[in-house]
């Protein structure tokens, strides 16, 4: 399958997981706490380099790769490289590259994962447990009592499928998306440079 097409299946997975997601939080009124990104500064974040490489071929597309790539294999931070440290005025988020971000980053906080018992608990940071406490509650009850709620394996799965190698390994995040950048660069080493339609 070619990197292309890889990436249209990735966006196919992430689309889909938007659409759950959407309504999870319109069903228990669960949501982030503004202008917080707490979960963003955690250095031990991991992903796998296919959850990157709609990224990685976005930057290809436009001429950056290469650069982003001595950016992350220079950088001495084990924070997210995609992470904007500060916000500017009117800006909502901390990710300079929310449109591309990761798996995790789309999942944590409004998905659920399986505990020792198997069962399905909702996987969230304190600070939206403790900010809204009555959504977080209808969220538990949502999920004990079947309904549907987002499952971080099916997606982790679904990515897995499209490809085996690119998409079970799990490493830290900067390192993903390292190794996304190397395998688009890889792949179009030796192709036809990708060009616009006017």
């Amino acid at each position: 399958m070619s990197i292309y097409r890889k990436v249209q299946a990735v966006e196919k997975v992430f689309k889909a997981l938007e659409k759950e997601l959407a309504s999870f939080k319109n069903g228990t009124g669960l949501n982030c706490l503004s202008g917080c990104g707490l979960c963003c500064l955690n250095p031990n974040i991991t992903a796998t380099p296919l959850e990157f490489l709609p990224f990685a071929y976005e930057l290809h597309k436009n001429g950056l790769a290469y650069q982003w790539l001595e950016d992350v294999q220079s950088s001495e931070t084990s924070t997210c490289k995609i992470l904007r440290p500060m916000l500017s005025e009117g800006e909502t988020g901390f990710c300079s590259q929310y449109q591309y971000r990761g798996l995790i980053c789309r999942l944590f906080g409004f998905a659920a994962s399986r505990n020792k018992m198997s069962q399905l608990e909702l996987a969230t940071c304190k600070t939206i447990k403790a900010e809204f406490p009555e959504q977080y509650q209808t969220a538990k009850d949502l999920i004990k009592d079947g309904g549907k709620v987002p499952i971080m394996t099916d997606f982790y799965h679904q990515l897995r499928a499209i490809d085996t190698e690119l998409g079970r390994q799990l490493m830290p995040i900067n390192d993903a998306i390292e190794e996304a950048l190397k395998v688009v660069l890889s792949y179009y080493a030796y192709r036809k440079p990708y060009r616009r339609r006017a």
